[in-house]
């Protein structure tokens, strides 16, 4: 429909094949033009956040950019609360208005959510301002900033909070955790979807001042208190991951794993934190032999699919690299092309492992 959007959720096991409940997706739409950088799960909804966006429909056919088409309007942003494609009441939708406090809640970076007993939907996430410090553009280039003050230029004030909304009572409540400048929220993966008490992100070293990521700090909810740990002054850790220790099922009973950048040095470490410890900084730190992109993301799976072969290693980067150099050829429609850039007869060998 003209001035609507329209959202389809799908939902896949870990086979990553669809659910045969309504054949695994959900269809709802969404008032104006949604653009949604994240989204959240509970045990029976799945949670998304719309920032008010203005369309300059004359610009667009002048310049045919959309970046430069579209603005965030200063006004409440929407929670929608969708039903998932395996729930009772699958594809059913409660959206209500986040009260707005001067800061539009857009562009938030969803670290859990979870479903009281009553109903109520709990999320936490790191919301940015949608303002640069001094208005200048990022940089798409390594180094992305040399300076204290050039990084100030280019990035967002951040900070933690948390919402509250019920499916038929409407919004709850929205309070700020902290107002520390922090990044990339984890939280121990066997509390996804459920209950939490702990959230470790990446940290800046001056407060609720714009900083890079730098240090790594740990939010303790039930008792209200946050506990960090900083390298040196030229050293910037990456996005923290969570790893189980094996034989300790408490919730912050394992590691925080994560990237540190030397600036001096320009190289990088794999550094190793006791979750339940994080003030005593790393317990190991592994060289890497490169220098990773201060920023970039990762995971960590516990499971045999991460200890790949050199052989399996190098077949899923043939795929990689044959979707970019086909990229260009996405849009052209031919008998035997799947879209994906892809002739049909390569599909065994890529995905046979799903097939």
């Amino acid at each position: 429909d003209s001035g609507s959007s329209q959202l389809n959720l799908y939902e896949f096991n870990s086979k990553f094949q669809a659910i045969k409940d309504n054949d695994g997706v959900v269809q709802v739409k969404l008032p104006g033009l949604a653009m949604m950088y994240d989204f959240a799960v509970t045990d029976n909804f799945a949670v998304f956040v719309q920032p008010v966006l203005k369309v300059n429909g004359m610009q667009y056919m002048l310049s045919k950019e959309p970046g430069k088409s579209i603005s965030l309007e200063g006004e409440s942003s929407l929670v929608h609360i969708v039903a998932r494609p395996g729930s009772k009441n699958a594809g059913a939708m409660a959206t209500f208005q986040i009260p707005f406090d001067g800061v539009p809640d857009a562009n938030l970076q969803f670290i859990n959510a979870y479903e009281e007993e009553d109903g109520t939907v709990v999320f936490d996430a790191i919301r940015s301002d949608g303002t640069q410090s001094r208005g200048s553009s990022s940089n798409t280039q390594w180094p992305w900033a040399t300076t204290l003050d050039n990084y100030q230029s280019m990035a967002s004030k951040k900070s933690l909070w948390r919402y509250r909304v019920h499916p038929q009572k409407g919004f709850l409540s929205k309070d700020c955790i902290s107002n520390d400048q922090v990044y990339f929220g984890v939280v121990n993966s066997s509390t996804s979807g459920q209950k939490h008490r702990y959230m470790y992100a990446a940290a800046g070293a001056m407060g609720g001042e714009v900083a890079p990521p730098q240090g790594i700090t740990k939010f303790d909810l039930d008792s209200n208190s946050q506990k960090s740990w900083f390298p040196e002054s030229y050293e910037f850790c990456g996005e923290p991951m969570y790893a189980p220790r094996r034989g300790d099922d408490s919730e912050d009973g394992g590691y925080i794993i994560s990237t540190l950048f030397n600036g001096k040095e320009e190289s990088s470490e794999m550094i190793v934190l006791k979750a339940n410890d994080v003030t005593s900084g790393p317990i190991a730190r592994i060289p890497i032999g490169i220098a990773v992109p201060h920023g970039y993301h990762g995971c960590f799976a516990p499971t045999d699919d991460a200890n790949w072969a050199y052989e399996e290693i190098e077949r899923r980067a043939k795929l990689a690299d044959k979707m970019e150099t086909r990229g260009s050829m996405w849009n052209e429609v031919k008998s035997d092309f799947s879209g994906l850039g892809l002739r049909f007869d390569d599909m065994e060998e890529y995905f046979g492992d799903l097939m």
